[in-house]
């Protein structure tokens, strides 16, 4: 087949070959791909019906988390969090019934260890731990509370202990960022920013064509409409500055390439996480997965040309006296790993 094409390509003037290659490689070929995908997605995802074990825990790490974060909150509201709790007490159930080994599961734990901080944090409420009382049982209640709080649930540290970032080996700079969601009040400059950015450019990409656009936005007015309309930030302060990466389709050559972008882009939203902690700049990554409404808003408040797809946004800031953040407890390398010799 192969030696066919070389023929056909050797015989064929170039621009009926060029255009044979629109024709079979282009609109058609992306339909069909995304077509693929679609179908592939629809059947392993996460949805509210599902019941595989993968599924469920990740169901369990969604629901845990939302409720780490009302626990990370400077400003604690008591009572917070009864949809995630309910959502989380029927999922931990489903789990319990097709993972025999649950309670060695890094998701269940952790969900055990942040149900324990979010009832010792009420302690004295009884009127609030009312309705935590009615999701889980009694035995479940009692487990939650010899669960070790590094588990799971809230993080506290000092700012101060950044100031020293620049000197840590990259193990102890990789261990000990975490996502910072509350702000120091002082504001945050682009040239602040640029040394991180720069350090972020040694990112490799797809044949070097470093697709990666970062859209610096320091106006309060337009990182509020934003992240409304994001709608994970809800309930934190308007941050000193959101960075918006995304990926430029022109450095793309083929219809198989539609979604590198993503990937350069995720490679180099890590890279500049991790360069804004060596700065000292405290940093939080928010997904940019939108519906087609909430895509066309953003777009055109942030006047993002449509050969740009949208990445992850990264809130940013200086680190305030004191930091409260998720535990967001991680599987360990054996649980993600497989071996193929």
């Amino acid at each position: 087949m192969s030696s066919l094409k070389d023929k056909m390509k050797e015989i064929l003037p170039q621009p009926v070959v060029s255009f044979g290659k629109r024709i079979l490689n282009g609109y058609p070929s992306l339909v069909m791909a995304s077509l693929r995908e679609a179908r592939n997605f629809n059947m392993a995802y996460a949805k509210d019906s599902a019941k595989g074990a993968v599924q469920l825990e990740a169901r369990m790490v969604y629901f845990t988390h939302q409720i780490e974060k009302g626990l990370s909150h400077q400003q604690f509201r008591y009572g917070f969090g009864k949809k995630p709790l309910k959502n989380l007490s029927v999922v931990m159930a489903k789990y319990c019934k097709v993972e025999t080994n649950y309670i060695q599961k890094t998701p269940y734990i952790s969900a055990m260890a942040t149900i324990g901080e979010y009832i010792r944090r009420h302690e004295g409420r009884q009127r609030d731990l009312q309705y935590v009382y009615s999701l889980f049982s009694p035995t479940v209640l009692k487990e939650t509370q010899n669960i070790a709080h590094v588990e799971g649930g809230s993080l506290i540290f000092s700012g101060r202990e950044k100031t020293s970032n620049a000197k840590l080996t990259f193990q102890q700079l990789n261990e000990r960022r975490h996502s910072i969601r509350e702000f120091a009040n002082t504001p945050i400059t682009y040239q602040e920013l640029l040394p991180a950015i720069e350090m972020a450019m040694r990112t490799p990409s797809v044949c070097n064509r470093q697709p990666t656009r970062v859209h610096v936005i320091l106006n309060k007015e337009l990182i509020a409409k934003a992240l409304k309309i994001q709608g994970g930030f809800n309930g934190y302060p308007v941050p000193p500055a959101l960075l918006l990466l995304t990926a430029d389709n022109r450095v793309f050559m083929a219809p198989q390439e539609h979604n590198e972008g993503y990937t350069d882009g995720g490679l180099f939203g890590m890279n500049l996480l991790l360069a804004l902690e060596e700065q000292g700049i405290a940093a939080c990554p928010l997904n940019t997965m939108f519906r087609r409404g909430p895509e066309k808003t953003t777009r055109r408040l942030l006047s993002i040309p449509s050969n740009e797809v949208l990445v992850m946004y990264i809130a940013v800031g200086h680190f305030p006296e004191e930091c409260a953040t998720c535990v967001s407890r991680r599987l360990s390398a054996k649980d993600i790993v497989t071996v193929i010799e």
